[in-house]
């Protein structure tokens, strides 16, 4: 009989890594809880109009990268190919944005239909932090902090921050009408992807990865000659904030996202050991998503993690404190409830270990070798003459040592 495999694209995490994925979560969700930042909890599943109308009709990820279907009534309905439109809708729904300025946060799987690679899965796993109502440049920096905070807890190596600004929409627009007359006579030199664009977002063509395209950009007009009074001073008080407080930083020219909603600063973080896919991080102001979606008009700026890829850039050189992990051996099937019982004072008492108590083998050498295998730190070994004295038998499974006699306050004490 065949076995059954995970689909193609989907992600499945090793058993060994999943407390690096905990771990990662954690500390992400303890910062951002740090800086009064809220989660809400978002469906995975939202109408396919919604990423329409926000991401952008001719993007790739709504052109060729949704996994869309029809429900049983005939709506066209979509997996979330990312979150910060179904977390404005939320916040629009639930009438968030008349409440004030609102600083939220979210995690879960997102799906691309994508050639899968690494870093990079169909299935993939981000954690976004939205800021809404805030229109200060302040906010640009607290988000910053917060990421530069994480990565240095992670100590990733060869994090770097690029930065850019866009622009208005307006200012976008002009650029794009310049960008076109300038590449029109080079058609024929640009790479597939960047010829589709010509037409359809010619923005996004900043982006290619092509070389011979990258070369004939060097000399096209630049966002920064269609730049508003605001917009100007925006991306240069960031700079200066930057520098301020000792954020290191490169301007890239060519930075930009490829979701339409986004507008004036962009900032990506990257990582050279992830290979070509080398962001971790990115994100950007989206002053006009809520009036899109049919909200009141409100600042707003995010980021999101690819936990795929932040643990991939700092798993080799952070060092991710694994839990002892205990094991309760009975030697008689009498002592079940007195093993049992036990195990879970040990377990109000030291929450922070692993205690694995079985309770059926009662085969020392078995349960020895099993705990061995389970990568446990310890034994405790409970036979009749340790229920009769009320000791137990503490063995240390990392070191070649005789068991010790110990009480339980005793065992307590060596085990905090």
């Amino acid at each position: 009989m065949s076995k059954f495999q995970k689909v193609r694209g989907m992600h499945d995490v090793p058993l060994d890594e999943s407390s690096l994925w905990s771990e990662v979560i954690e500390k992400i969700t303890h910062t951002l809880k740090s800086y009064s930042y809220s989660e809400i909890r978002l469906p995975i599943i939202e109408n396919t109009d919604l990423f329409k109308r926000s991401v952008g009709d001719e993007t790739d990820i709504v052109h060729k990268e949704m996994f869309t279907f029809d429900s049983k009534s005939k709506k066209s309905m979509t997996l979330r190919p990312e979150g910060t439109a179904g977390c404005m809708r939320a916040s629009i729904e639930q009438g968030l944005l008349d409440k004030g300025q609102q600083r939220l946060f979210y995690h879960g799987p997102m799906y691309r239909y994508e050639r899968p690679q690494k870093g990079r899965n169909r299935e993939f796993y981000q954690f976004s932090a939205e800021a809404y109502g805030n229109d200060s440049v302040s906010i640009e920096l607290e988000l910053i902090q917060i990421v530069e905070r994480i990565t240095s807890y992670f100590k990733i190596p060869d994090a770097s921050l690029e930065i850019n600004s866009l622009g208005s929409k307006e200012a976008q627009d002009k650029f794009s009408l310049e960008l076109v007359k300038y590449l029109t006579p080079f058609t024929d030199e640009l790479d597939e992807d960047s010829q589709k664009r010509l037409d359809t977002n010619p923005i996004r063509i900043l982006d290619s990865k092509i070389i011979e395209t990258q070369n004939i950009l060097a000399n096209a007009p630049k966002v920064s000659d269609f730049y508003s009074q605001e917009s100007a001073e925006r991306y240069n008080n960031l700079k200066k904030l930057l520098d301020d407080f000792g954020i290191n930083y490169l301007e890239n020219h060519n930075l930009v996202r490829g979701l339409d909603y986004y507008n004036d600063i962009v900032f990506e973080w990257k990582s050279e050991t992830l290979g070509s896919q080398s962001a971790f991080c990115a994100g950007g102001r989206y002053d006009g998503l809520s009036k899109k979606l049919g909200g009141r008009d409100t600042p707003a700026i995010g980021l999101s993690f690819g936990i795929d890829r932040l643990i991939l850039a700092c798993k080799d050189s952070f060092n991710f404190i694994k839990s002892k992990k205990i094991a309760i051996i009975i030697l008689d099937k009498s002592f079940l409830n007195f093993g049992a019982k036990f195990s879970e004072r040990l377990r109000d008492v030291l929450p922070s270990l692993e205690i694995r108590f079985s309770g059926l083998d009662t085969n020392l050498k078995s349960q020895l070798k099993k705990a061995v295998k389970n990568n446990s730190d310890f034994a405790i070994i409970i036979g009749r003459e340790e229920v009769e004295s009320n000791s137990f038998s503490f063995k240390n499974l990392s070191q070649d040592k005789n068991q010790e006699k110990l009480s339980e306050e005793e065992i307590i004490s060596k085990l905090k």
